[in-house]
C-alpha cells in the first residue's frame, strides 16, 4: 500500500475533508504525513506527532499567505514548504507518497513544487468554485470530485482523470452505532429542549437573515452552533466552542433536529455536500435544510425535511419535532450514513492509489522501452 502527503487548508481539530481522507487512508494502510494549514513563523504551531493510528500531523511555517500575492514570493514560499515536508517525510520513509491537495492560496505553488519533483498528484475538490480550482485539476494526475456539478463541468474539460466520489465520513461500518450509545453533553443541560443543531460556525455558508426570522418567530426552539460569538443577537442563539470529532458525539446525542439553512444564492453554497449530513444521518436524527441540490436527489427527499421560507422552515421544523421514534426515515437514515462509512471510503482510496501505481508502473516502463532513463535509475 502506497503512503500519502496530505496538506490542508485547516487543523487535523477542523475534520474537514482532508482530515477525513487523511483518516480513510490511514484505515485502507497507508501511513499518511499530514500537514496543516501554514502559520507564520511568529506563531507556535504543531508539533509532529501521530495524531491517530497512521496519520502523522504537524504544523507547516512560512512568511504568511499575504505574501502569496507576489508571484516571485509565492514561488519561494512554496519551496520552503517543500523542504518543510521533505524534511518531515524522511523521518516516516514514505512508500512513493502521492501528494494530495485542496485547493488554497499556498496549495497551488505547493503542488507544482512536488510535480516537478516527480510526485503523482490527487486534487480533492470540495465545493463548486471551479474559478478557483481549475488550475489545481489541470496540475493533478486525479482530481476527486465531490459536488456532482463540478464533477460534470470538469470531467467534460479534463476527461477521465476528473473522477465522482462520496462525501467522506466519520461514520463506521456499523452506520454509528458507537455513536447512537453515547450519553448527552452535560454542556447542553442549560440549554431547555427542543435543540436544533448546527455543526459548524455561522459565517460564509448559512443565510443570517432566514435563520434569524425563523427563530425569532419560535423562541421556543433553541438553536446550537459553534461560534466565537453570537450572530443572531436572540435569546434562543447559543454557541459552543469547537471540540475535537470525539467530543462532538456527546453534543449530537443532546439535539433534536440537525438544522442547514443554507445560503442557496450562493451557487458554492446551493451545490454544497454536507459533511455534517452523515454525522446527523449516523444517529438518524430529522434534518432541517433549504432546498440544496444534493438534497433534493431521490435518496435523500424522503428522508429531510426542506424549506426555502421562514414560514417553510418553520413548517419543516414542526415536523420534524414530531416524527415518530419507530419512523423508517430513522432507519433510512441510518442506512444512507452507512454508505458513507469511513470503512467504504478507505476501499475507495485503496483503489484509487492502486490506479495511481499502476499509471506510474506503464509510464516507466514506457521511457525504459524508449532508452530513457527512469525515476529508478
Amino acid at each position: 500500500m502506497r503512503d500519502a502527503i496530505v496538506i490542508s487548508g485547516w487543523t487535523w481539530e477542523a475534520s474537514n475533508v482532508p482530515e477525513r481522507m487523511a483518516s480513510a487512508l490511514a484505515l485502507a494502510g497507508s501511513r499518511v504525513l499530514y500537514c496543516e494549514n501554514p502559520a507564520s513563523f511568529f506563531r507556535t504551531v504543531r508539533p509532529f506527532s501521530e495524531v491517530e493510528k497512521g496519520v502523522f500531523a504537524f504544523g507547516l511555517q512560512h512568511f504568511g499567505h499575504r505574501l502569496n500575492s507576489f508571484p516571485i514570493l509565492q514561488r519561494f514560499q512554496a519551496k520552503l514548504l517543500t523542504a518543510e515536508i521533505l524534511n518531515t517525510a524522511a523521518r516516516l520513509q514514505l512508500n512513493n507518497p502521492v501528494f494530495i491537495y485542496p485547493h488554497g492560496d499556498y496549495c497551488l505553488p505547493l503542488c507544482r513544487e512536488f510535480k516537478r519533483r516527480g510526485f503523482q498528484l490527487i486534487h480533492i475538490c470540495m465545493d463548486y468554485e471551479l474559478d478557483l480550482v481549475v488550475e489545481h485539476v489541470r496540475e493533478s494526475d486525479l482530481a476527486l470530485i465531490i459536488p456532482r456539478v463540478a464533477f460534470e463541468k470538469l470531467r467534460e474539460e479534463f476527461g477521465a482523470k476528473v473522477r465522482k466520489i462520496p462525501q467522506f465520513s466519520y461514520v463506521d461500518e456499523s452506520g454509528g452505532q458507537a455513536l447512537r450509545g453515547l450519553l448527552e453533553s452535560g454542556e447542553l443541560s442549560r440549554i431547555s429542549k427542543p435543540r436544533l443543531g448546527y455543526l459548524g460556525g455561522l459565517g460564509g455558508r448559512l443565510s443570517l437573515p432566514l435563520l434569524r426570522e425563523t427563530l425569532a418567530r419560535h423562541l421556543e426552539w433553541q438553536f446550537i452552533s459553534f461560534d466565537s460569538e453570537k450572530r443572531l443577537h436572540l435569546p434562543n442563539e447559543h454557541i459552543l466552542s469547537w471540540r475535537s470529532r470525539e467530543d462532538l458525539g456527546g453534543i449530537l446525542a443532546g439535539l433534536n433536529v440537525g438544522f442547514m439553512p443554507y445560503d442557496c444564492t450562493t451557487p458554492k453554497n446551493l451545490h454544497c455536500v454536507p459533511l455534517k449530513l452523515f454525522d446527523y444521518f449516523a444517529l438518524g436524527m430529522p434534518v432541517v435544510s433549504t432546498p440544496i441540490v444534493f438534497l433534493q436527489e431521490q435518496e435523500y427527499k424522503d428522508l429531510v425535511y426542506l424549506g426555502g421560507t421562514p414560514e417553510e422552515l418553520a413548517d419543516s421544523i414542526s415536523r420534524a419535532l414530531v416524527e415518530p421514534v419507530d419512523s423508517p426515515k430513522k432507519a433510512g437514515r441510518i442506512a444512507v450514513a452507512r454508505e458513507h462509512s469511513i470503512g467504504r471510503s478507505a476501499r475507495i482510496m485503496a483503489s484509487i492509489l492502486d490506479e495511481l501505481s499502476g499509471q506510474a508502473n506503464d509510464t516507466r516502463a514506457h521511457k525504459s522501452s524508449d532508452g530513457k532513463p527512469t525515476q529508478a535509475d
